[in-house]
């Protein structure tokens, strides 16, 4: 699925999609419609083309026919005329007026003329822009009358200039040119055939025009009428005829030679002009196909053209017209060069409406995105938005199928979140049945939990019409075959379905559910993993629903009750995990306590009287502890740190901790010096028997043995009361001790015999000396020395600040007995100090939840000093949580009024409390939280349950505030004392 996904690289909003295809559909649909017109344009263009040269070809064949019937009227009307007969120049010009009139009736004949036999010529030409200046006319002439006369000696040339009304303006004689009329082509033709003769181009003389002449011989063969029609004429004429722009055309004559062009060509020197000097026009004359047009290229461009066939006055023309295929795409490509723009207008315009209606189309899609993405994270808003309705029904269907299904799963998960969240189970089995009967569109329900006796089921919840039903009346279900027979398959796991009615519905439901009948119902198990019964959910449904709806619900709220007995073992699991867990710590509270007499009860009174004052500060309202809170978790956290406070302890030797005298290891020790002072006396009485055997002793020496004896004694009680402890020893005392030490017994048996191993290694440290041996009556040997063997080193790598001394133990006589104050010299207090460092490298090496990971500190801290000078970390009172330092005052007023302490019986409650007032005096305890102590009466509640009533006496709390001064911490001075 996700190398599928990774393959759909480009993706695009919705929207842009819409709004892309339908401007493609647009644009495609826009240039369809466009190359269509285009098309359709252009063969539109090309078929009026085609219509107009055949309208041409009718028009130039119509006035090739009228200009051709003219002309040769006019040429056949001449022949006839006197002009024919003139033979001097006053007769000639005296029917010039005649020749006048057949050139205004034929306006593309350039002159008019008669060709003597005896080569005469007298000739009248139209006068024009182009051939004024050729022949030096005056401004007011129209016309040229030029008379040739060749019969005369020196042949001579005269010329005639007339004006409109054929006045002659001016006249004179002009250099003859040698033309000689005879000699002409169209003379000639004229001559030899009867008729009208239409001659070949060629250039005229006169003008050096070109053009072709219609010549005819006269009625008296004595004379030749000529027309001469110039191909600049005719070429107007077919430039007048609207050709389309860049347009070439050529009429052609049935020789192919060319006798009109648009535009006009440059012609040979004979005045000759052939198709092939029309490089365009020559390969549409070359295919033929007359009355055809087609498309063809030439002079590297594409035309279109046509030939057209013309037949006039029985002569066959041939008209051949070519235009450029631009012009003809020219109008079809402006229209469609609009049509573009206005489309690419509309298509600007339709934009915003298009962008707009995608956008409404695909908002609910995207909604449905963002719902899908949240579902996928499990993200489920509080609030949802409000979107309208598609008015895709699809969508729509599919955003409110979307809604109830985000709707279902965060029920769902509100489930789970609940069985989180709520501590209270009662609670959590309410919340899960609402969610549930909500999920599954019930009416009501209920959730049934097995006792130890599986036949038996206690309701824990009740829903009915969305509100919480209250249990008290309803008792437990007994099911089996008998009663509530209906739910007796629930013991076997299965589900049940069906109707209940005043028949059927078990006992104790029967007074809530009798107005409802009859009712619908579902009964599912809950199971553990291992199929163990934990109970059933009952979910009751009012509507009646049709097979295929049931059936679906059924499995709906299957589903739910297997999260939901999943969560009910799990809950169930942890529950007893804790109460193992709860178990196991008092265990081992009580397993230290059980070890020695003097210190049982303390692991189980300082959790107490830690609880009582972080209840106080939790419940300040002013003061220091306003502010000051404790989650569950942490009061759980407090809760084991306390039982486990001296779990350390376990690793100290009984012989360490019920120290209560110096002399004290395994046994008192003070037994076997007794022995020797016993021994010693006896020494003493025998060596003064031996000494009187022979005689008796006198009263003097009797008195001296006396008096040996009792100081003896004294000295033995004196050693037995420095063993007790409970007085600080003076240096006379100390001297008196090594004094003592210096009496001598004598030792006539091994001291190697019936000992341990370890104890007999020790001695050989030393020699042993020959028997009998004097003892010292006190010492300290070699043997008493235990070493330190480096074998656990595991407390080096916490850092402790605890300092330890060089040697483990050290059981010296004199050295215990030299103890000022106490009964534990450095080493044992030392052993007995370690027991904290083992709490702390133990609770560390416990594999404690999140919740609970301040355990090992706080359980570790209750030894510390505010000022810095406690141990193992010598923490300061910023470096010290509250918990540690509320520890610490309950740990020192357990000890301090505890009455099982083998070196000290228990203080009184004043007493105790006066102690602590000197020890926050000395930065040994927190100031704040002892004022806690003091006046939210924890003390008192403490002493009215654990103390003797007459350890308890009277307090006076404000003398004791009294008492309480300034608390300097890293010297900054804290607030003073409330008295």
């Amino acid at each position: 699925m996700k190398t599928r996904i990774k393959k759909l690289k480009n993706r695009y909003p919705l929207h842009i999609q819409i709004t892309a295809l339908f401007t493609f559909l647009i644009v495609s649909i826009g240039c369809i419609i466009i190359l269509f017109s285009h098309t359709q344009l252009t063969k539109l263009t090309e078929v009026s083309t085609h219509q107009q040269y055949q309208k041409t070809g009718e028009a130039i064949a119509s006035e090739l026919n009228s200009v051709t019937r003219n002309m040769a009227t006019s040429v056949d009307i001449l022949t006839k005329m006197p002009i024919t007969a003139a033979l001097t120049e006053t007769e000639r010009m005296a029917r010039v007026s005649t020749f006048i009139m057949v050139l205004q009736q034929n306006n593309y004949a350039s002159s008019v003329y008669c060709a003597y036999s005896n080569g005469d010529f007298f000739i009248l030409r139209r006068l024009t822009s182009q051939n004024r200046a050729l022949f030096n006319a005056p401004t007011s002439a129209q016309w040229l009358a030029q008379n040739y006369r060749f019969d005369l000696t020196t042949p001579e040339k005269k010329e005639f200039f007339l004006d409109n009304q054929q006045n002659v303006i001016s006249s004179g004689t002009v250099p003859y040119d040698n033309y000689d009329p005879r000699g002409r082509k169209w003379f000639t033709l004229a001559s030899a055939e009867k008729g009208l003769i239409t001659s070949p181009n060629y250039i005229f003389k006169g003008t050096g025009e070109t053009g072709f002449t219609y010549s005819q011989q006269a009625d008296n063969q004595h004379a030749v009428i000529g027309l001469d029609v110039s191909l600049a004429s005719l070429s107007a004429f077919l430039q007048q005829q609207g050709l389309p722009p860049g347009s070439q055309a050529a009429i052609l004559s049935e020789s192919g030679e060319i006798i009109a062009s648009d535009p006009e060509q440059k012609h040979a020197n004979n005045g000759g002009l052939m198709a092939g000097n029309l490089p365009v026009l020559q390969p549409l004359l070359s295919q033929g196909n007359a009355g055809n047009s087609r498309l063809f290229r030439a002079d590297n461009q594409d035309w279109y053209g046509s030939v057209i066939n013309i037949r006039s006055m029985g002569n066959d023309y041939r008209l051949a017209i070519a235009t450029p295929s631009a012009f003809l795409t020219a109008n079809a490509s402006a229209i469609s060069n609009r049509s573009t723009l206005i489309a690419f207008l509309l298509l600007l315009l339709s934009l915003p409406v298009i962008w707009y209606f995608s956008r409404k189309i695909s908002r609910p899609l995207v909604s449905l995105r963002k719902d899908a993405e949240a579902i996928s994270n499990l993200h489920f808003e509080t609030e949802t938005h409000s979107i309208k309705g598609s008015v895709i029904e699809e969508v729509d269907d599919l955003h409110t199928a979307m809604a109830k299904m985000k709707l279902t799963l965060t029920k769902f998960i509100s489930m789970g979140r609940m069985l989180t969240v709520k501590n209270n189970f009662t609670q959590q089995m309410q919340g899960l049945l609402t969610e549930t009967t909500e999920i599954a569109d019930m009416t009501g329900g209920m959730v049934f939990l097995a006792n130890q006796d599986m036949n038996l089921f206690t309701p824990v919840a009740f829903r009915w019409r969305d509100e919480n039903i209250e249990l008290a009346g309803i008792s437990p279900l007994e099911v089996d075959n008998e009663r509530c027979s209906e739910f007796w398959k629930i013991l076997k796991g299965q589900t049940l379905s069906g109707i209940l009615t005043q028949e059927t519905i078990p006992a104790p439901l029967q007074a809530f559910f009798h107005p409802h009948f009859p009712l619908r119902y579902v009964a599912v198990p809950m199971q553990t993993h291992d199929n163990q019964l934990l109970g059933f959910l009952l979910l009751f449904n009012t509507t009646t629903l049709s097979d295929k709806q049931e059936n679906a619900k059924v499995q709906l709220i299957n589903s739910l009750v297997g999260m939901l007995s999943v969560a009910i073992e799990a809950q169930h699991l942890l529950v007893e995990q804790k109460n193992l867990m709860n178990a196991f710590i008092r265990l081992i509270a009580g397993a230290i306590d059980e070890k020695s007499a003097y210190t049982g009860g303390h692991c189980q009174r300082v959790p107490v009287i830690t609880k009582m004052l972080a209840k106080a500060a939790v419940e300040s309202r002013a003061g220091p502890f306003a502010s000051f809170t404790l989650s569950e978790n942490e009061w759980e956290e407090l809760h084991t740190a306390c039982w486990l406070h001296d779990c350390g302890k376990i690793t100290t030797p009984e012989a360490v901790v019920d120290k209560a005298t110096k002399l004290e290891l395994i046994y008192n020790r003070i037994h076997e010096i007794r022995m020797r002072f016993e021994l010693l006396k006896r020494e003493k009485e025998i060596e003064f028997l031996r000494q009187y055997s022979s005689h008796p002793a006198g009263s003097a020496e009797a008195l001296t043995l006396k008096e040996t004896i009792r100081q003896l004694d004294d000295d033995f009680y004196f050693i037995a009361r420095c063993n007790i402890g409970s007085e600080f020893l003076s240096d006379e005392a100390l001297a008196r001790i090594n004094q003592i030490a210096g009496y001598r017994w004598t030792r006539t048996l091994e001291d190697t015999a019936g000992i341990s191993r370890e104890e007999l290694m020790r001695k050989e440290r030393q020699p042993q000396p020959a028997l009998p041996v004097q003892e010292p009556m006190l010492a300290d040997k070699e043997e008493h020395i235990v070493y330190r063997d480096g074998a656990s080193k595991q407390a080096d790598s916490y850092h402790f600040k605890l300092k330890k001394p060089e040697l483990q133990y050290n059981y010296g006589e004199i050295y215990n007995l030299a103890i000022r104050r106490g009964t534990l010299n450095d080493e044992e207090r030392y052993k007995i100090n370690e027991h904290i460092m083992q709490t702390i490298i133990m609770l560390e090496n416990l594999p404690f939840p999140r919740t609970m990971s301040n355990v090992p500190v706080i359980a570790g801290g209750h030894h510390e000093r505010v000022d810095g000078k406690g141990y193992p970390f010598q923490l300061n009172y910023t470096q010290m949580s509250i918990q540690v330092r509320m520890m610490a005052i309950a740990d020192v007023f357990e000890a301090l009024t505890a009455a099982d302490r083998p070196y000290k019986p228990g203080k009184l409650l004043s007493e105790a409390l006066n102690i602590m007032v000197s020890m926050v005096n000395e930065h040994h305890l927190d100031r704040d939280l002892f004022i806690l102590f003091l006046q939210s009466g924890i003390w008192r509640e403490y002493a009215q349950t654990y103390l003797d009533p007459e350890k308890t006496g009277s307090v006076d709390i404000a003398a004791l505030l009294a008492k309480i001064g300034p608390q300097y911490i890293e010297d900054i001075p804290r607030e003073e004392s409330p008295a």
